[in-house]
Order: structure tokens, then C-alpha cells, then sequence
């Protein structure tokens, strides 16, 4: 079985990297980034008002409400978004915050350690705003080919 993100996970990224490419004070619905991003509108629904727990977006309710970033685009990593809603990312039962017994004494300890490390170092070094100009790069790419 391929190692992959739950369908939450991936649909987290989309829906802040949409909020992440309004202007900071535009209140989006929810209804607005599932059609924007096809995702069910339910499920981004519950996506952000989890997210809204973490801090990582601002929920306002009734007229004029939505939501926003909680904070800067530049702020907010892949990472973090990732665990808000995978919780601690860990490619190995190993990793877990409490190892196995085999741990010390087991030869693949180490290079799962180091493969988590590299993954996390990737997912930290990619905020919502880097993804957002790397989308709208890769976007003018093909209009370009296309002409």
C-alpha cells in the first residue's frame, strides 16, 4: 500500500491555499472554495471550522461572514497544516511519540529517523504563500505552452 495523506489532509492544503491567495481581508465561504477547488462543500466546511480551532483560520459567522487565515500566509507552513489535521506525522510505527521496545537495537531506527526528518524538513520549508506562487507560476507555464 502506497504511503499517502488522507483525502483531509490533501483538501486542507487546497482550501488554505485558496484562502491564501485572497487578499488577507476578503471573508470566503466555504461554498466558494469547494466550488473553486471541487471539493464536497461539507467537507471543506468541517476542514476549516477545524482548522479554526487550531488558530491556522478565522471563522466569522452571519452576514459578511467566512473565513480568513488566521495569520499570514507567510506564517503558516505545509507542515502545520498538514498536522492540524493528520496529527503528528510519523512514516513509521517507530516514530511514533512512544517508540517501539525494539527501537534501540533495531537497524531501521535510524534511517526511518532520518527519512522523517528530511519529510518534515520539506513540508516546513513550504509556507501557503510559497505554494500559492508556485501554483500561479505553474499556471501562467501551461497558459504559455498552450498559446
Amino acid at each position: 500500500m502506497a504511503m499517502q495523506l488522507t483525502r483531509a489532509g490533501e483538501y486542507a492544503v487546497k482550501s488554505l491555499v485558496y484562502l491564501a491567495a485572497q487578499s488577507t481581508d476578503k471573508r470566503v465561504m466555504a461554498s466558494e472554495v469547494a466550488e473553486a477547488e471541487r471539493i464536497p462543500v461539507n467537507f471543506v466546511r468541517k476542514i476549516l471550522e477545524a482548522l479554526a480551532k487550531t488558530g491556522l483560520v478565522k471563522s466569522f459567522r452571519g452576514a459578511g461572514g467566512g473565513f480568513t487565515l488566521g495569520r499570514s500566509a507567510e506564517q503558516i507552513t505545509l507542515c502545520q497544516v498538514l498536522e492540524a489535521v493528520e496529527g503528528p506525522l510519523a512514516l513509521n510505527q517507530c516514530l511514533q511519540p512512544q517508540p517501539c521496545e525494539e527501537q534501540p537495537t533495531c537497524p531501521m531506527s535510524q534511517i526511518w529517523i532520518e527519512a522523517q526528518r528530511a519529510v518534515e524538513e520539506v513540508l516546513e520549508r513550504y509556507s501557503l504563500h510559497d505554494i500559492v506562487r508556485l501554483r500561479e507560476a505553474r499556471r501562467q507555464e501551461s497558459m504559455a505552452i498552450a498559446e
